[in-house]
């Protein structure tokens, strides 16, 4: 488990994120972060939690360089996402980065091992290196006899194993989960959380993930509240009692 006074590793400051919408007649801005600061520690199992529209989907986005805020700063290792270049933030959602969608999203052409092989060619691989690291993560989430299968071929617990997989492919530093287990029935779920947990005990990765499944957050460390685009409150895992449906503060 992370310790609070250890390395940080993402440093959210201040951020704000307005979206305009406008039509003919008005123009409409939606504030989904609110000025909202929180850190991540090296190594820990962070989840973000809050009801929809809360802001926690826009929030991760800003973690995971995949929107730029409106004003404050994101900060991986010390380092501010709006001040790289696009060559810069490339590499750094390559080899800093790895996500895991509730959607899977394979690439439905190809088979299991070149899904999971595919972001090591953009990481500067050869064939065979990436086909060979594409086999180690395969083998580790259990599937390592349906790597030539389709994504058509593997159960939705099966596909989202290879999301996993590829996610973690790179060895990235950071591992970005939006509802990982949340089109999962509740045994398929757990097995992904515990493939989840021994990835990152195995490779030293730091997790985040946005859910709703209480089973996800009894294997975090700390958990985020997220309300109207604001921090609500951050808590230890060991100061939360987790019953199904209900949540409770010691």
């Amino acid at each position: 488990m992370a310790q609070a006074n250890g390395k940080v590793i993402v440093d959210v400051q201040d951020v704000t994120m307005i979206y305009n919408s406008k039509n003919r007649d008005t123009s409409t801005h939606v504030h989904a972060l609110r000025g909202l600061s929180v850190q991540v520690y090296e190594n820990e199992f962070f989840a973000i939690m809050g009801p929809s529209g809360s802001g926690k989907s826009t929030l991760f986005n800003q973690i995971g360089a995949l929107q730029t805020p409106t004003s404050g700063k994101v900060l991986i290792e010390g380092v501010d996402l709006a001040t790289l270049s696009p060559a810069k933030m490339a590499a750094v959602r390559c080899f800093e980065l790895g996500y895991i969608f509730q959607t899977y999203n394979l690439l439905p052409v190809m088979s299991a091992l070149m899904n999971v092989a595919l972001p090591t060619i953009f990481a500067g691989m050869t064939t065979a290196e990436g086909e060979k690291r594409a086999m180690e993560c395969l083998d580790i989430v259990g599937l390592g006899d349906r790597a030539h299968h389709l994504p058509s071929e593997l159960s939705g617990g099966q596909q989202q194993r290879v999301a996993i997989a590829r996610a973690f492919v790179n060895r990235p530093r950071i591992i970005l989960a939006d509802e990982p287990t949340g089109n999962l029935d509740s045994i398929t779920g757990q097995s992904i959380i515990d493939f989840m947990k021994k990835l990152q005990q195995e490779m030293g990765s730091t997790i985040i993930t946005v859910t709703h499944d209480d089973k996800m957050l009894s294997s975090c460390d700390r958990m985020a509240w997220i309300r109207d685009g604001a921090l609500e409150r951050v808590a230890n895992r060991a100061d939360i009692d987790i019953r199904m449906g209900s949540i409770k503060e010691h």
